[in-house]
């Protein structure tokens, strides 16, 4: 299997995760991004036709290094030629007390059970030496669900490689805002948090020892798929894909399929809307054979991919 659950994590990862994250280790010193020479062309950002309208559509990386930007021009070629913008979820709302109260909530096992009852002794000593190579001791985090454990492990991982700055989805909430462009939202931010809390019960000790294998790979694979973000290649992020669909069904279902399904409809009537909008979602949304792209070709749309010539 290649990353998969890491990949998982890190690509729908919710921009406001580290603001558990930062309250148990100190933001630790970045390592310059590796460079890399463009040999690529393309972009991340298409035009959707049909017979009553246009819709454009991005994908997202929710956090980037500081060297991701500026973002490609398709992107703001898309934004420019918008009416309104379109994003999964309104994270901003992350300074909701009330929300945060949910989120804390959801972060927890139930009736008091701690992830020495949930996991096999040879896998929680296993994860707690992995705690300790990140600077906190497993007691920190000992009621946490093992979904939350490792999110936090990927985010301590993902800073190391410079992924610090808010992401696309971000960037264009808050230019929006001061454009006074009008802001969706497909759901709700609880909705996204039951996902994410959500993998990995029933079978927490598989979770946590292809999640630590994943980790070994981590930055390799994630220069691929920066890459490919950027220049709208999609290679990696399908094999991603697969092996989530073949390994990890259940994570597929809640993650990809089932929030496609629910967005379907809403699409739909964005391109048969007076008003163009700029939809953007996290890149893996848009590849795949349950992908958008592949989606909205299946319905009879034209989708083409931008390139700053468009």
């Amino acid at each position: 299997m290649k990353h998969t659950i890491i990949f998982c994590l890190v690509l729908f990862i919710l921009v406001s995760s580290p603001l558990f994250a930062a309250g148990i280790r100190e933001e630790r010193a970045r390592e310059e991004a590796l460079a890399h020479t463009p040999t690529l062309s393309g972009s991340s950002v298409w035009k959707i036709s049909g017979d009553s309208g246009i819709m454009f559509m991005a994908g997202s990386v929710h956090i980037l290094r500081e060297t991701d930007f500026p973002l490609p021009g398709e992107f703001d070629l898309a934004f420019n030629k918008s009416d309104r913008l379109v994003l999964e979820a309104d994270v901003t709302l992350m300074e909701d007390p009330l929300l945060m109260e949910y989120l804390v909530s959801q972060m927890f096992l139930p009736d008091d059970l701690t992830l020495k009852d949930v996991l096999d002794p040879e896998v929680f000593e296993l994860l707690a030496e992995v705690c300790y190579e990140f600077g906190f001791s497993i007691n920190d985090v000992m009621r946490f669900k093992p979904s939350m454990v490792m999110m936090i492990l990927s985010l301590l991982q993902i800073e190391d490689f410079g992924f610090v700055q808010y992401g696309v989805d971000h960037y264009y909430q808050e230019k929006a805002y001061l454009t006074g462009m009008p802001v969706y939202f497909l759901e709700t931010v609880e909705s996204q948090i039951h996902a994410i809390v959500s993998m990995g019960v029933g079978y927490e000790n598989e979770f946590i020892l292809y999640s630590i294998q994943d980790m070994a790979g981590t930055e390799d694979g994630l220069e691929l798929l920066m890459e490919e973000w950027k220049y709208g290649k999609s290679e990696g992020m399908e094999e991603t894909l697969r092996a989530m669909r073949e390994d990890w069904p259940s994570i597929y279902r809640a993650l990809i399929t089932a929030r496609h399904d629910a967005w379907q409809p809403q699409l739909i009537d964005m391109i048969a809307s007076e008003y163009v909008y700029f939809v953007i979602t996290g890149v893996l949304h848009k590849h795949g054979p349950n992908g958008l792209i592949q989606m909205l070709e299946d319905l009879g749309y034209t989708v083409e991919q931008l390139t700053t010539g468009n």
